[in-house]
């Protein structure tokens, strides 16, 4: 369900519970509503893994916005050092918005990514919203929904990883990414898990 600029409705539950209270009993509905900026939202079960996180960089957003798309087109013989997936970009908002997917290495699965990008006008730098989402029923992805988005944006001077363009500087904050060991994200192994 689309709300606006990118939001989508991530997660809705409902809870329901009846009290009494002085001779009368009421009825008390609570309802919780997760709201997850970037996230793609899958078909799937409701059980499925995901990263969604918060990625604040020094850079501005049109710099970001290039590195990200370089990667994912393989621009300059790029490739993904987690075992070698494959990115699709299917929508590009010129340095606001990048929507596309990643094919596992071993082409078993298909992960629906998304990156809101916004400009800090204080710093010059740009705040992304990032969420990558498995479309399958999934527990655990051994950091593969991390390592969907990390690969995009890592550098070569802290972390090692391959870069087109920009060596970008980052911070990370997580919103729901517990599965996100970096050490994962650079492998020459074909074995990915969902």
């Amino acid at each position: 369900v689309s709300i606006r600029d990118g939001d989508k409705v991530d997660t809705m539950r409902s809870f329901i519970s009846f009290s009494y209270h002085n001779g009368y009993f009421l009825l008390v509905a609570s309802f919780i509503v997760q709201f997850a900026a970037a996230c793609p939202g899958s078909s799937a079960s409701m059980t499925r893994a995901k990263c969604h996180m918060t990625v604040t960089f020094k850079s501005p957003c049109s710099v970001v916005a290039a590195e990200i798309m370089s990667r994912a087109t393989g621009k300059n013989g790029w490739t993904d050092p987690h075992n070698q997936g494959a990115y699709t970009l299917d929508e590009i908002q010129k340095a606001k918005q990048i929507e596309g997917s990643r094919l596992t290495g071993d082409k078993s699965y298909t992960d629906l990514m998304d990156f809101d990008l916004k400009q800090d006008d204080k710093t010059g730098g740009c705040v992304v919203t990032a969420c990558s989402e498995s479309q399958v029923f999934s527990v655990l992805d051994f950091s593969t929904n991390y390592c969907n988005l990390r690969n995009l944006y890592c550098n070569s001077s802290k972390d090692g990883c391959p870069v087109v363009n920009t060596d970008l500087q980052y911070t990370e904050e997580y919103e729901s990414c517990w599965q996100r060991d970096m050490a994962k994200c650079i492998s020459s192994s074909t074995q990915e898990a969902k």
